[in-house]
């Protein structure tokens, strides 16, 4: 069994012929239906049954397919290593963040990543933290940020910062400088994420230990939806800032105090798939703009000071997952 009879059966499974697997792959197609011969006579089993309209998979067939592509990927990601060595990061990289901070976030790693590393393939998907949260968990993504990384399980999470929540609702330019108590808040007309997303877990637990109870009149899932009712003089509702300066223009911005209510925002992987070179140098690029972004006030937040002794043992913890 060879690496180019692997290739073969990969070509024909997803091209559903010998002869469009043949020009995929540039190779004649008499000698591409004599590799996969010989291969069906060394493992003693029909890998392709040929049909009327092209070939299909045998069960056989099926789940050689399933391991080739998976050792061809590891393959191929082992090269794109290797040719990383030379300073310059090469491979696929993606990437989750919250939906809510997405207009902040997006633009500028796209933009630095072109700018810095132009042979990386970069995938960002923005969504909910609960998806984040279960794609980080997972493996399907290499790394993201996400306020709840405590929440999960097999991760090895970064804290970046502590971000703090704030009341926005109707009221003059003048209040939004004006803090406000988490009772006052509560008392308002209010829309809210459902119960199941972290933010109004978040929200519903400090209340619960403050002994208020939230006035919750809407429940919304989207931010433009939450955003619109707020806008309209509707309710008022309570989230972090990123999506204040967009969403709210019109609004009163109020800190909410006695007491704060804040969230710890950490750049996260999976404990079973180790960064590349390429997601690691992608990794420090989102934690320098994180720090950035939460140092000139667009992100409201405050940096968490870094110590030898947690780079040492997240270094470890890293190291014992590889």
């Amino acid at each position: 069994m060879t690496l180019k009879q692997l290739r073969y059966l990969i070509a024909i499974a997803e091209a559903g012929s010998f002869s469009a697997a043949a020009r995929r792959a540039y190779v004649a197609q008499p000698a591409l239906s004599r590799q996969i011969s010989l291969l069906e006579s060394e493992l003693e089993m029909q890998l392709l049954e040929r049909q009327h309209d092209g070939v299909a998979l045998t069960d056989a067939g099926r789940r050689l397919y399933e391991v080739s592509r998976s050792v061809v990927q590891k393959l191929d990601s082992v090269k794109d290593e290797l040719a990383s060595t030379r300073g310059n990061p090469i491979g696929h990289v993606s990437i989750s963040i919250p939906a809510t901070v997405s207009a902040l976030l997006l633009p500028e790693i796209i933009r630095r990543a072109e700018d810095k590393f132009p042979s990386i393939n970069l995938t960002i998907c923005d969504g909910l933290t609960r998806e984040g949260g279960q794609s980080i968990e997972l493996g399907k993504v290499d790394f993201g940020v996400l306020p709840n990384a405590e929440e999960l399980e097999h991760v090895i999470a970064e804290p970046i910062f502590t971000e703090d929540l704030y009341w926005v609702g109707p009221g003059s330019s003048a209040e939004s400088g004006t803090p406000i108590s988490l009772a006052q808040a509560a008392s308002t007309r209010l829309v809210m994420a459902p119960k199941a997303l972290h933010l109004r877990r978040r929200i519903e637990q400090a209340a619960m230990e403050a002994g208020v109870t939230l006035n919750v009149v809407f429940e919304q899932q989207s931010a433009p939806g939450i955003a619109s009712l707020v806008r309209h003089g509707l309710a008022a509702t309570i989230c972090n800032w990123p999506p204040l300066a967009e969403l709210f223009e019109s609004t009163a911005a109020r800190l909410i105090v006695e007491p704060r209510i804040t969230r710890t925002v950490s750049i996260a992987h999976s404990a079973h798939r180790p960064l590349s070179f390429a997601a690691s140098c992608m990794r420090d690029l989102v934690r320098g703009l994180l720090l950035e972004m939460v140092s000139d006030g667009r992100w409201r937040g405050s940096l968490i000071e870094r110590s030898a002794e947690a780079d040492q043992a997240r270094e470890q913890a890293a190291d014992a997952t590889s």
